[in-house]
């Protein structure tokens, strides 16, 4: 075949698998990485595209810096990806803590083998203890409000799971599953709870762990972000922040630059404009688990009306940085982002048009 005739999709499929193999058998060739990883993003497959590019960048950064950061340059993804996988919080300190404190004749005497697949908790059971993963891997999936089961956490050895409920016991809310073969053991609530006590360090890694969890969980469920990398995701939990707003408090003003996406996680919010007779009235209310100023990481924005807590509030603020940081390193993500843009832009015009409606009919 001509180098300029354009291939079919069954030929670039098969060549897509020859280099798929040749890159297997020969994973430090970087002429055959760097053809693959075309071959990928010409089809769409981003996420695997860019994983081949991580892995032709480092081969480079050994032998030639230049073209290293030529390539970054090109494929700006790999940095934002690789800078997305340095800052996710996994650590297993805690885990190590909680190991070297029960001892390894006790956890010996009580550690449990769970199949791949088997269970570790389900939703809507009670509980209050912590469970030490001492090898292996468990999955954490909680179902979204459509009843679509979504992928929450992987959680591997020296790591802890059940934490939620630990801290506050109760139903649990999300099906934990081995996600391979596994070594577990449940540590003893009172015994854990003494140790936390007289080690303020330990207990302060242990909320830091649950309240960064909590941030990507309450990302995962919205149905923009749920689709995302996992790895993606505790990306943007772990640079996101969280504010408490009072009643009637501004959380941003009408003009104001947007520098930040915030998901409304609890309370009654409004976009609020002075109609007609210069009253300020709510155009339209934004509802728990929604997302405000997401589209501008597509094109620098300002926010179109005051927004105002209508009770006690709080938001998650995400940088737009770090969303947009994302939006360039996963391309299916920013193709969903376009279509939810127009739907964002012509829902405000709505608003706005219902409420100047509204003002002409009382004048």
């Amino acid at each position: 075949m001509s180098p300029d005739t354009p291939a079919t999709d069954s030929e670039q499929v098969e060549e897509m698998k020859v280099y798929a193999d040749l890159v297997s058998i020969y994973p430090e060739n970087e002429d055959y990485l760097r053809h693959y990883a075309e071959l990928l993003i010409k089809d769409g497959q981003a996420t695997t595209a860019a994983d081949v590019l991580k892995r032709l960048h480092i081969l480079l950064g050994k032998r030639s810096p230049e073209e290293a950061s030529a390539l970054l340059q090109k494929f700006p993804q790999i940095g934002r990806i690789t800078k997305a996988e340095a800052e996710q919080k996994g650590d297993t300190e805690l885990g190590e803590m909680l190991r070297e404190t029960f001892g390894s004749i006790w956890i010996r005497l009580y550690q449990k083998r769970i199949k791949e697949g088997d269970y570790l908790y389900r939703v809507g059971d009670r509980g209050d203890r912590l469970t030490l993963v001492i090898d292996g891997e468990v999955a954490v999936f909680i179902p979204d409000n459509n009843g679509k089961v979504i992928l929450h956490n992987l959680i591997g050895s020296n790591d802890v799971v059940g934490e939620a409920c630990f801290l506050n016991p109760g139903i649990r809310n999300a099906d934990v599953i081995a996600n391979r073969d596994s070594t577990i053991v449940e540590l003893p609530r009172k015994k854990l709870l003494t140790y936390l006590i007289n080690n303020p360090f330990a207990e302060k890694l242990l909320e830091e762990k649950a309240d960064f969890r909590q941030m990507t969980s309450w990302l995962s469920s919205h149905e923009l972000l749920q689709n995302i990398p996992l790895d993606m995701r505790k990306y943007m939990a772990g640079m996101t922040t969280i504010e408490h707003y009072k009643p009637n408090a501004l959380i941003q003003r009408a003009g104001q630059e947007v520098d930040a996406v915030d998901m409304v996680v609890r309370g009654d919010v409004s976009f609020m404009l002075n109609d007609q007779n210069n009253k300020y009235q709510p155009i339209g209310k934004i509802q728990p688990g929604e997302l405000v100023g997401d589209t501008s990481a597509l094109s620098k924005a300002t926010c179109p009306a005051d927004i105002v807590a209508l009770s006690e509030v709080l938001i998650a603020h995400i940088p737009l940085s770090s969303f947009t940081n994302v939006v360039e390193a996963y391309p299916p993500f920013k193709e969903k982002l376009l279509k939810h843009a127009q739907k964002q832009r012509a829902k405000l015009m709505q608003m706005i048009t219902k409420m100047g409606n509204k003002s002409d009919s009382v004048s």
